[in-house]
């Protein structure tokens, strides 16, 4: 029963236009945020524009880290990071979307007059939305190595990959995954609540804006250790350990960047992994809870 779900819930998350034009999009971003890097570094170094003695945007050490993340194999690292940054926005839309268009079309109670174990559909569209984004990384992944390719040999940079590296990235991916699933079951948890997807993309972003309102105060370093041993329970600051340490995999700093975020403050990797799980237990509990347990109708 259960593999007839997933099949059911990738087919219609494959066939669905939402989750297409969420990965256009976020393509779109990637193609955009790569390319201001290239005409930043190369305005640098004097290959167009005025000429490095004439224009100093950056320091010598965050143009390195540019440079690292237009080639091989700091580019895995810079696409997985705007995977947990905007990224996690469009998973945000994507599972709202997911489940809550279910209940305003009526297809939600259609198919559970022939599968009526809503723990297993639950389930099947939790698996089917976390394949559908280890897809959509893959596609980031390897247009993100095309512009790498492009704008490295552009720039002279020295490009060299391992076979550590292609494990890095297999790992790297599923760190960048498990980062999101917090925000995809709070989404999917709320369009349960609501049963629409107003209330699953609405809800999921206002978790995502507080928490990331929390992880703002935590890197201000506002009222001191015991406040910030409270706000590392919050979501926010773990998620942005894991980051971290993504991006480390790949030798990118995002330190040298983000001056306010204190890497000493992040909460210990094995403390944002429980966090996290946590969260994304109570979150699916809620989901759990709010589907089976709710009666469902059919469009209006």
């Amino acid at each position: 029963m259960f593999l007839s779900l997933l099949r059911a819930e990738w087919l219609k998350l494959r066939l669905r236009p939402l989750g297409w034009l969420l990965l256009a999009i976020f393509l779109v971003l990637i193609a955009l945020y790569l390319s201001l890097w290239y005409v930043i570094a190369a305005l640098h170094s004097g290959l167009i524009g005025v000429g490095e003695a004439e224009l100093v945007i950056l320091s010598d050490a965050q143009i390195a880290q540019i440079e690292r993340q237009l080639s091989f194999p700091g580019i895995f690292g810079a696409v997985l990071g705007q995977i947990n940054g905007i990224g996690g926005i469009l998973a945000v839309i994507l599972a709202g979307g997911a489940l809550g268009s279910e209940y305003g079309w009526g297809t939600l109670r259609t198919q559970l007059s022939h599968a009526p174990q809503r723990g297993q559909l639950l389930a099947a569209k939790c698996v089917a939305l976390a394949l559908l984004v280890l897809l959509a990384m893959v596609i980031a992944l390897a247009v993100g190595s095309a512009f790498a390719l492009l704008y490295s040999t552009a720039l002279g940079l020295e490009n060299y990959l391992t076979a550590a590296d292609l494990a890095r990235i297999v790992l790297g991916m599923g760190r960048a995954l498990f980062i999101l699933a917090p925000y995809m079951l709070a989404s999917l948890a709320c369009a349960a609540l609501g049963r629409s997807v107003l209330s699953g993309i609405g809800g999921g972003m206002l978790f995502l804006i507080v928490d990331i309102g929390l992880g703002s105060i935590d890197m201000l370093g506002a009222g001191g250790e015991v406040v910030r041993s409270l706000l590392n329970l919050s979501l926010q600051p773990n998620i942005n350990a894991l980051v971290v340490a993504n991006s480390r995999s790949f030798g990118i700093d995002q330190s040298v960047f983000a001056r306010a975020l204190d890497l000493a403050n992040l909460p210990p990797t094995w403390q944002a992994v429980l966090i996290i799980v946590v969260y994304c237990v109570l979150f699916y509990y809620m989901a759990h809870q709010w589907l089976t347990k709710r009666d469902i109708g059919g469009p209006v």
